[in-house]
């Protein structure tokens, strides 16, 4: 895996745990909050893989 998709795990996971905001995410990703739950949703269905 990339540095990038290492980062965007790291960033979803915290995400989900609640660590973080979707803004604060998107901000740090460089995404639309749209993007981000859009990713997050895909990474609670599938996993790291989804990335």
């Amino acid at each position: 895996m990339s540095e990038r998709e290492l980062n965007r795990i790291e960033v979803l996971s915290q995400l989900s745990q609640g660590r973080m905001t979707a803004t604060t995410a998107a901000n740090v990703l460089g995404l639309s909050r749209r993007q981000v739950h859009r990713l997050l949703k895909k990474f609670q269905t599938d996993g790291p893989a989804a990335i």
